[in-house]
């Protein structure tokens, strides 16, 4: 693996203990400070959701015209400020202010999210691509899981404002460090010298295409809309995780708020612990049949969550072995969402591509949160509610199965 790659995982950890701080803490300073309803908190997360999606293919776009690390490094250095910019909305109770800064830092990162992944694409193929994402998935959940420890401590101890002023000092270090440790990727270097790498070389960049070419490019691209799609659907699913899986085990399972915050612990556990293992046993498999087993993985342990709530079997038991099961299948699918799309773009087109999906997976978890709440609302049987909620995998096991039959081995290879 690439020093740069690791290089960079690093600088992301730091940055990602910095907005983990505050991010997972912002419903809760609307809802006890700002005396924001929860209906409200829904709308406004929703509604800001919605004006970010188009970002992620506008960033795409952009990482392959400017290059991947100026837009890295320009991305991390703007969050700090913005982090800076919410704390003193916090500070004079603005809900204005605070939405203004959290849009317009959320898009960033939105539009930043596929300069990553290019970057990360630049320095490695085959097998090698795949291991270096899942390096940075490690990473990346490390710092998360510490971020959020550290910053609970601190919203407690000093209140958001401070805590906040304390994570934009953290991402503005990670800032420097990449900064100053991470070199410009290969692609980078190539679009810097405007042609003097051969055109077909894996990091040639296409200085003179258009934006309409590349959109045009894309849109014809049906194979991996396709895949995009099919990635989506079982997003759609995955995304049940993050708000309508704690609300339903603490309801309807009785599970405690502190069973639930240990399950959460696990979750992040298995996931720096088991990442590596899990992609080393999965190399050489195809990615869409990874995707599908992922699915199965999610889908199994939803429906045993439902099956417990209904027949109430050991209930505490079984929300363990779910977050486990699941875990392993968030592990399983992060793969190919990270790794096919940089194999299925064009020359000069990793950025757009990831874009594109990232925009596909964005959309996926807004729709999940809408969907759960629902299935929530107006079904009252907890195995058939789960049973809905997993609806979504048998589209997307189709739609795989078809692309996995037309794509080629070696881009679908892990």
């Amino acid at each position: 693996m690439d020093k740069n790659v690791r290089l960079l995982a690093v600088g992301v950890a730091v940055r990602t203990f910095g907005s983990a701080m505050y991010n997972p803490f912002l419903a809760l300073f609307l809802y006890s400070v700002m005396q924001i309803s929860y209906v409200e908190i829904g709308v406004i997360f929703a509604a800001v959701g919605v004006v970010q999606l188009p970002f992620g293919l506008v960033g795409g776009l952009w990482a392959d015209r400017v290059g991947r690390r100026r837009l890295i490094v320009t991305s991390l250095a703007t969050e700090a400020v913005l982090v800076t910019g919410l704390a003193y909305a916090f500070d004079v109770r603005s809900l204005v202010d605070a939405i203004a800064f959290a849009l317009v830092g959320g898009s960033l990162l939105n539009a930043t999210g596929a300069a990553f992944s290019a970057y990360i694409a630049d320095f490695s193929t085959a097998s090698e691509r795949t291991r270096s994402f899942t390096w940075y998935r490690i990473t990346f959940n490390a710092g998360y899981a510490a971020g959020v420890s550290a910053g609970g401590f601190l919203v407690e101890l000093f209140g958001f404002t401070r805590s906040l002023l304390v994570a934009a000092s953290f991402i503005a270090i990670a800032t420097v460090f990449v900064l100053t440790q991470i070199r410009p990727s290969p692609y980078d270097e190539a679009l810097a010298r405007r042609g003097a790498v051969a055109p077909d070389a894996p990091s040639a960049p296409a200085p003179s295409r258009s934006l309409r070419a590349s959109l045009a490019i894309l849109s014809r691209d049906r194979l991996a809309l396709l895949i995009a799609t099919g990635f989506a659907l079982v997003f759609l699913i995955e995304g049940q995780w993050s708000v309508i899986f704690p609300l339903f085990v603490h309801t309807k399972l009785d599970i405690s708020y502190s069973l639930l915050g240990i399950g959460l612990a696990l979750n992040g556990v298995i996931v720096v612990v088991g990442q590596a293992p899990t992609t080393e046993g999965l190399i050489g498999r195809r990615h869409t049949t990874i995707a599908i087993l992922g699915a199965a993985l999610y889908v199994g342990a939803f429906l045993m969550l439902g099956a417990a709530a209904l027949w109430v079997i050991v209930p505490s038991g079984i929300f363990f072995a779910s977050v486990v099961v699941l875990t392993f299948g968030e592990n399983v699918s992060a793969i190919p969402q990270t790794t096919l799309p940089s194999n299925l773009a064009p020359t000069g087109e990793i950025g757009a591509y990831n874009g594109a999906f990232n925009t596909f997976y964005s959309a996926a978890g807004i729709s999940a949160v809408f969907f759960g709440g629902a299935v929530l609302t107006y079904i009252s049987n907890p195995l058939l509610e789960w049973a809905l909620l997993c609806l979504p995998a048998i589209p997307a096991v189709a739609i795989l199965r078809y692309a996995s039959s037309r794509l080629a081995i070696d881009k679908d290879r892990a």
